[in-house]
């Protein structure tokens, strides 16, 4: 639960395949032939908005278009204004990208590099029927569960607490007129009542996405799926969560949390010390983490030190499918 960092420059990106047009072409060895260059490392990164391309460092550069969100590319030398040098592997060609655009990333995956063939199909599958939604979420401060999308005494089947999971099938108009998701046969909550994930752009494998508007909605992807989400804890305005591009980088199974191993006195204003804190997940150098929260059930509001919050059955399920290496993108 330590205090988040203010980074200005977001850190991990996201795979999606999006070519894009690029400028003069250059092969990466060349460019790292520069006599400036040899001792530098050349590294990934992914843009994490719409970012324009130039074809050079400074204001007499000409537009080369935009790249497309979280496309790769390879910094080719070290960092002299407030573009950088650019390869990419899709175009075989380089550019000049604003840095406040990218996030470092690892290397693309090959589906990336090489995206397999469309499988030919006889016909074209269905469509989905109107109004298909088939998204989990959570209740946001109970609600009814009725038999009908409407509010009748002989419709109430029984209350759900705030944060209990439903898979939302579809949405339907109430005979109200008010919208209604179907969360089973013959099971209706009122729309009002759930928070869903947001649209989020398919990537290969697995993803976190945390949405921080409240209340709080963390969401595991698989292969462009989301299939979890829960409300989890946010930091306050004195700690808040980062935002951005991260990936899990440390996981403890059980640990003690003491805010006296980053200079905070157990009893100072905002110290702490906590005992058998589970399922940690760290996704950033000075101890953000997604983590099991027993002192605390504000889930989907602030109260943390700027980690993610989650009751014990939400942070197992992370636990158990997560890994090293997962990306992790936090946003308003």
């Amino acid at each position: 639960m330590p205090r988040s960092t203010r980074r200005s420059f977001l850190r991990l990106g996201l795979a999606v395949a999006a070519p894009l047009a690029l400028g003069v072409s250059l092969r990466p060895s060349l460019a790292l032939a520069a006599p400036d260059a040899q001792a530098f490392d050349p590294f990934w990164v992914q843009n994490f908005v719409r970012a324009e391309l130039w074809s050079g460092p400074n204001a007499r550069a000409a537009s080369l278009g935009h790249a497309e969100l979280f496309t790769y590319f390879k910094v080719l030398v070290p960092q002299r204004g407030p573009r950088l040098h650019v390869f990419n592997p899709l175009t075989d060609g380089t550019a000049w990208i604003p840095a406040a655009a990218v996030g470092p990333s690892g290397e693309p995956p090959a589906a990336y590099l090489n995206p397999p063939a469309p499988t030919p199909t006889v016909a074209a599958p269905a469509a989905p029927p109107a109004g298909s939604v088939n998204l989990p979420g959570r209740v946001i401060g109970g609600a009814n569960l009725r038999g009908r999308p409407q509010v009748a005494p002989d419709s109430l089947l029984k209350n759900l607490p705030h944060n209990s999971p439903v898979q939302v099938l579809d949405d339907v108009i109430g005979a109200d007129g008010e919208k209604w998701y179907r969360v089973g046969d013959g099971q209706f909550v009122h729309h009002s009542l759930v928070k869903l994930p947001k649209s989020f752009p398919p990537h290969p494998g697995k993803v976190i996405e945390a949405d921080l508007n409240e209340p709080v909605l963390v969401t595991a992807y698989e292969d462009g799926k989301a299939v979890y989400s829960a409300l989890a804890m946010k930091g306050t305005v004195a700690w808040a969560t980062p935002t951005g591009f991260f990936k899990i980088s440390r996981r403890v199974a059980n640990e003690t949390m003491d805010s006296a191993t980053l200079g905070i006195p157990r009893t100072a204003p905002g110290g702490y010390f906590l005992k058998d804190v589970l399922n940690t997940q760290y996704f950033t150098a000075d101890g953000a983490s997604i983590h099991y929260n027993w002192w605390s059930s504000n889930f989907g509001y602030s109260g943390s030190h700027g980690c993610l919050g989650m009751n014990l059955a939400d942070s197992e399920f992370f636990w158990n499918w997560g890994s090293v290496g997962i990306p992790l993108f936090i946003h308003y």
